[in-house]
């Protein structure tokens, strides 16, 4: 592995003084007060590199020292002052940069041609390993594997779906050495931000402590150790991505892709469906991909040439003599047709797939669907195809809460859920109706109870469908099935009773009297066994004993009883109140 290796004085870094003093500034400006050892890691360079620079500003009196731990400067709390803050909004008139020192563009050459991968690097043990969990025939790996280990350019090309995109996404599984690349480069005065962690991944060490003065750094610190990168840019791209972009707020210029890319891997999706034409695409590429050098430009005219040190892959689902003309195809050192795969391979793809989501899949379900989709109606495998179908059984069967196994009717149904429908003007096959269901069964059993003003009513009305063992209603039945009609009978029936248990027994009287006064109260309570029938299935038998005792003595009282005729020549018998007045 190559490292960067840490500068021992200015002279080393390759920057000029005052490009250090002035970021010092603007770290402390952004960063507040900001201990001497926090200075050094912000900026990545020793502290005894800087240490001169900050004496200076100290005695100029545009960097104050507010405590010390008795370190030096070193171990000192630095802080701007008023002198120093506009010292500092001046810098920033140039650029608004306040991260690790920038690198020299002759360092970073240097380093990225360091870098490069030595001949013969990738093996074809080391490509399969990468390629672990894929479905590939031997002849795909040697096809690959020289392109890769020249890290010249590739040009992939097949139909839609068979795993280009993934194959060359799977590389990023080798196991290779990690790279060095600089947070910012320096060229011309001018800053450019190459580390991006959207796309590089940085292999993170432990960072120095406050304390940790006589800490060994093992590299140069202005770089950033990640793997080795690896980009993908898709109908997006266009072509002034591909150039210093320079934001006019910070005055920084953005790496374009390719410069992020260096030392790694960078693939253009979809070619020939970018925003840009592929001709300016193409001939964007030409001279980087045969001299190994970009030349990239800045806001002022000036001129930046960089290495050109990256994998450049193309891939696309079109004809590739649509794209290009001969003198660029020649210059695509690699062509590859990924081909569909066979029918033993989509079989293996399906197994696989049906093996990762732990879903039972015998032999020969998969040889009938084979015979069924794709024998039949000369449909071509594609290798997505078992992982879009299986995707889509799953989905239906947690739907509709079915078994998780595969069976010939979920496979059909999921197939016929991926792809266009090429028999549109058939006549459709009969199929069960669905009930038309404005609202659930819960709600239209609740909103009936709710209607009934009494509680003793809506007990009764909800024991009225009770019937031996189960809840009987036809009409809900057609609706809802009769399983939830009795699930939400059931259930209400026993929030109702349980509702009429917990009033007091002078409530429970004034409710029986609302009930009775009603018109339509058709309940006789003399009936015998009355409380046994307006317990709910399940009901625990203490709670119907309860019921069944508070029920009667609420009708001894509340309920006038029948008197026997009087005879011929006897006073009338007298009648008690109407319940009205009891309650």
């Amino acid at each position: 592995m190559v490292v960067p290796q840490e500068p021992e004085s200015i002279e080393e870094t390759g920057l000029a003084e005052t490009t250090l003093e002035h970021l010092i500034l603007k770290i402390l400006y952004f960063r507040g007060d900001i201990y001497g050892q926090d200075l050094s890691a912000a900026i990545g360079l020793k502290f005894s590199v800087i240490q001169d620079l900050v004496e200076s500003l100290k005695f100029r009196h545009h960097v104050q020292v507010k405590k010390s731990l008795g370190m030096g400067n070193i171990g000192a709390l630095l802080a701007l002052t008023e002198a120093g803050r506009a010292r500092a909004r001046e810098s920033l008139e140039a650029n608004q940069y306040a991260g690790p020192a920038p690198v020299p563009l002759a360092q970073y050459c240097d380093l990225v041609r360091r870098q490069r991968p030595r001949e013969g690097w990738v093996t074809k043990e080391s490509l399969a390993k990468a390629f672990r969990g894929m479905v590939v025939t031997e002849r795909v790996i040697s096809q690959v594997g020289p392109a890769v280990s020249s890290a010249n350019s590739l040009l992939l090309h097949g139909k839609p779906g068979d795993g280009k995109t993934f194959l060359i996404e799977s590389l990023n599984n080798l196991e290779s050495a990690p790279i060095f690349l600089p947070y910012a480069l320096e060229c011309q005065g001018n800053i450019v931000q190459v580390y991006d962690p959207i796309y590089h991944q940085r292999i993170e060490e432990e960072a120095p402590s406050v304390l940790a003065v006589s800490l060994e750094r093992s590299y140069d610190r202005r770089w950033a150790k990640c793997k080795r990168p690896f980009l993908i840019t898709g109908g997006e791209l266009t072509i002034d991505m591909l150039d210093l972009r320079y934001n006019a707020t910070s005055k920084v210029y953005e790496a374009p892709f390719q410069l992020k890319a260096n030392n790694g891997i960078y693939l253009i999706d979809d070619f020939g469906r970018q925003r840009a034409t592929p001709a300016e695409v193409l001939n964007r590429w030409i001279v980087p991909m045969e001299r190994r050098v970009d030349y990239l430009s800045f806001l002022t005219g000036g001129k930046m040439t960089v290495p050109f040190e990256t994998f450049l892959v193309f891939s696309t689902n079109l004809n590739p003599a649509d794209l290009g003309d001969e003198a660029f195809l020649r210059r695509i050192q690699y062509k590859m047709l990924l081909r569909g795969p066979t029918e033993s391979e989509f079989i293996r793809i399906f197994e696989s797939f049906c093996a990762v989501r732990r879903l039972p899949c015998p032999r020969d379900l998969i040889s009938g669907f084979v015979e069924k989709h794709y024998h039949r109606t000369g449909r071509k495998f594609r290798r997505c195809h078992p992982r879009d179908v299986l995707t889509h059984a799953l989905n239906l069967i947690q739907f509709e809460k079915l078994p998780l196994t595969l069976t010939g009717e979920v496979l059909d149904r999921a197939f016929e859920s991926c792809f266009l429908d090429e028999h549109e003007d058939e006549t459709p096959q009969e199929a069960q109706l669905m009930p038309m269901v404005v609202s659930s069964c819960s709600d239209y059993w609740s909103d009936r109870a709710a209607a009934i003003p009494t509680a003793f009513g809506t007990l009764a009305w909800l024991a009225s469908f009770r019937a031996t063992g189960e809840y009987l209603d036809p009409e809900s039945a057609r609706l809802y099935g009769e399983t939830e009609t009795g699930r939400v009978l059931e259930r209400l029936h026993s929030r109702a009773f349980n509702d009429w248990l917990d009033l007091s027994a002078e409530q429970q009287a004034r409710d029986i009297a609302h009930y009775l006064a009603a018109p339509d109260s058709r309940l006789n309570l003399l009936q015998p066994s009355l409380a046994e029938s307006l317990a709910p299935l399940g009901c625990d038998e203490e709670d119907k004993l309860l019921f069944a005792h508070d029920f009667s003595t609420m009708l001894e009282a509340a309920v006038p009883k029948p008197q026997p005729e009087a005879l011929p020549g006897e006073p009338p018998v007298e009648r008690p109140e109407p319940i009205e007045r009891i309650a």
